[in-house]
């Protein structure tokens, strides 16, 4: 029987490898000796040959028969490594078919078109749409008609003491001055605003001046000069630190999330996330984001789009500056089972303390199949979703429906196969 070439063993690589011998194809694994063991030993379980080696080397890849192959997958999530072994192999054999995992959907396009790539497949996009499907099902209030809910209380955010106390001193040499120049000088109030802004700010346009005042006031005059300029100069640099630090972005984003209702909470702004994220968004449904690296610059286009909270999702706090008691649902789609089942905990106690009777949908990430029986078996509040679980049969798929039958081989790929 015609074999498939699979490239790189991975949790998707693994997920492709049992789709296609489920399907009763015959699979040769390319994978290098970091990969896990203990995907090495299910391989092999399920039937597959494995061949130790990196894929993007032409001999490893003629030792696995690629020349011979009905389609070869490349499932790393390496996209480089990927792309570059799809033009190798383009080049080697160009009738054998190339599915490949690529992270970003708009080359995938340009990369069929252009370098005759079978097909280019990004594992989070496909699998978004499943996420935001089980965020969504079920989720209307399910509270009396009218209910309002009980909001929880934000907690009140730690201001560093310099954004408050230089200004009060500023305010209070400034008060100082407007009273000792009105009394000194025989100004009107307004007068002696006036000077002593230009006397603070150096202006000094010269239609007031301290020439005929008595010494002391000269001299408090000389002080408030240098205390002015000190002052301001580090209000200023606070004021571009509490702007270039992401502060006023991060209350921004709080004020945005603590106006939204019946949004979906997503944790975790990785691929999956992003994609999730997006899908959402091109629903019309509202979206707040939690990710400690939320203000990245990767994040960038995001940003300008929904609100992100820059936090720690296990922590209560960051998931009630996302208005989690408002939300419909949450999504933790972190790349660590065991924190996204952390937040979803975190979450579903700090809801359940507020509206007991309108649960939170909880739909988490989770990699280990044997994770999510366990928890699948003791409680339904929980969905878990793979992504890997959800394309691979796509990914299978298309491998099937572009592979080609032995008498398809060109001579020089039979040849190939039989230098071997």
């Amino acid at each position: 029987m015609h074999h498939f070439v699979v490239c790189g063993l991975g949790r998707f690589g693994l997920n492709v490898v049992e789709a296609l011998r489920q399907s009763g194809r015959q699979v040769t694994i390319i994978s290098d000796a970091n990969s896990s063991p203990d995907r090495i030993d299910r391989a092999k379980a399920a039937g597959a040959r494995w061949v130790e080696g990196d894929f993007c080397h032409a001999s490893i890849r003629r030792d696995a028969g690629v020349p011979t192959a009905a389609a070869v997958l490349l499932t790393s999530s390496n996209d480089v490594a990927n792309l570059e072994a799809a033009l190798e192999i383009r080049g080697e054999a160009g009738e054998i078919p190339v599915i490949m995992r690529h992270s970003d959907t708009r080359f995938a396009k340009r990369l069929e078109a252009d370098f005759g790539v079978a097909a280019a497949m990004a594992p989070a996009d496909f699998a978004a749409s499943a996420f935001v499907e089980a965020a969504m099902e079920a989720t209307a209030d399910s509270g009396p008609p009218g209910r309002r809910i009980r909001p929880v209380d934000l907690p009140r955010r730690v201001v560093r003491a310099e954004y408050l106390i230089i200004p009060v001193i500023l305010l209070a040499v400034y008060l100082t001055a407007i009273v000792v120049f009105q009394q000194t000088m025989q100004l009107g109030w307004i007068d002696a605003a006036y000077f002593t802004t230009s006397v603070v700010t150096t202006v000094g346009f010269g239609d007031f001046n301290l020439q005929d005042a008595p010494a002391s006031v000269k001299l408090f005059g000389i002080l408030l000069m240098f205390s002015g300029i000190v002052l301001v100069a580090i209000i200023a640099s606070l004021l571009t630190n509490f702007i270039v630090s992401g502060t006023a972005m991060q209350l921004r984003n709080e004020f945005l999330a603590r106006g939204l209702r019946g949004h979906v909470v997503v944790c975790g702004l990785g691929q999956v996330g992003v994609a999730v994220a997006r899908d959402l968004q091109r629903r019309g449904i509202p979206v707040v984001a939690v990710d400690p690296a939320a203000c990245d610059d990767q994040h960038r286009e995001l940003h300008l789009r929904c609100p992100l909270i820059s936090s720690d999702a296990t922590r209560p706090v960051a998931l009630v500056r996302a208005g989690i008691d408002r939300a419909r649902a949450l999504v933790a789609c972190t790349s660590n089972d065991a924190l996204n089942l952390e937040i979803g905990l975190m979450a579903q106690d700090t809801v359940e303390r507020r509206r007991a009777d309108r649960p939170l949908r909880l739909v988490l990430r989770c990699f280990d199949p044997e994770l999510a029986r366990r928890i699948h078996a003791v409680s339904d509040d929980y969905i878990l979703l793979s992504e890997a679980q959800i394309t691979a049969p796509l990914f299978v798929q298309r491998a099937i429906e572009n592979a080609i039958e032995p008498e398809e081989l060109s001579p020089a790929g039979e040849d190939a196969a039989a230098g071997n």
